[in-house]
């Protein structure tokens, strides 16, 4: 057998000096790799939130041509229904092709 195979690092014991300033100053010890596998991990607060409807930001109407908010919410109403009557569509088995408007 190899000598490689059998590498290992061994921890070297902490000098008193520093056990001695460690335990004056009250540090301690922060996660080691062991024991991150162990822990499950917290979900991220700051993390994606994709789930999550986002809603467009709305403006004072500087311009001609600005959509409104009542506007908005149209346009998201009509592009639902548009995408319920595809699924609708789809659920029969066959699948139909339509001239777009």
């Amino acid at each position: 057998m190899s000598k490689r195979n059998q590498v290992s690092y061994v921890q070297p014991a902490e000098l008193a000096l520093l056990a001695c300033f460690k335990e004056q100053v009250g540090y301690r010890e922060g996660p080691t790799m062991g024991t991150k596998r162990i822990q499950p991990q917290p979900p991220n607060e700051d993390g994606d939130h994709s789930d999550k409807e986002e809603q467009p930001q709305v403006v004072v109407v500087l311009k001609k041509g600005d959509l409104s908010v009542e506007e908005v919410m149209k346009i998201k109403g009509e592009i639902k229904a548009a995408k319920a009557d595809e699924e609708l569509a789809i659920v029969d088995g066959r699948i139909m092709y339509r001239k777009p408007v």
